[in-house]
């Protein structure tokens, strides 16, 4: 992975760490308020919500690339290198066309957003459009994921210097 690939992958890491850390103290607020002095947060649902969606977009990408889904591997030994291969093309073509899909609605959703400075409909008024475009940059970077995994699988296997010589 070369540098740019490094820092956009950090950098969208961050900002999900800093969106599920927002959500956990927001969470923990509430009760610790609501206990104490009988206030709850009004906004706390529709900021989790979003906060949430942005954390699993902005976490997509990275996931993948690392091959850390969850995956059903229950016959897979009894499988062949072609038929395995097959399948994997298969599953980043699925996957491909179904997050590209989800990213193109997103950034649809994001840009209307950014065009009213969408906020939340709670008394808060938080800023809802930053964190719809950080789902549909996520969603993209995914999809970049998913295309240069296809991209490999498709070339040719190469000999190895020890094949060679054999």
């Amino acid at each position: 992975m070369n540098a740019l690939a490094q820092w956009i992958e950090k950098a969208a890491l961050a900002v999900c760490a800093s969106a599920v850390f927002l959500m956990m103290f927001v969470g923990a607020l509430d009760i610790v308020m609501g206990h104490t002095v009988g206030f709850f947060l009004s906004f706390k649902v529709e900021l989790s919500g979003t906060l949430l969606a942005s954390g699993i977009f902005l976490a997509c990408g990275p996931v993948q690339r690392a091959s850390e889904h969850i995956r059903v591997d229950l016959l897979e030994p009894r499988m062949g290198p072609t038929f395995v291969r097959v399948r994997d093309v298969l599953a980043l073509l699925c996957g491909g066309l179904v997050i590209g899909l989800i990213a193109y609605g997103l950034w649809q959703q994001a840009l209307k957003s950014i065009l009213i400075f969408e906020a939340s409909a709670d008394t808060s008024g938080f800023p809802v459009w930053p964190w719809k475009l950080a789902c549909a940059i996520g969603a993209s970077l995914c999809v970049l994921t998913l295309l240069a995994q296809l991209i490999q699988k498709l070339r040719p296997a190469r000999a190895t210097a020890t094949e060679g010589s054999a």
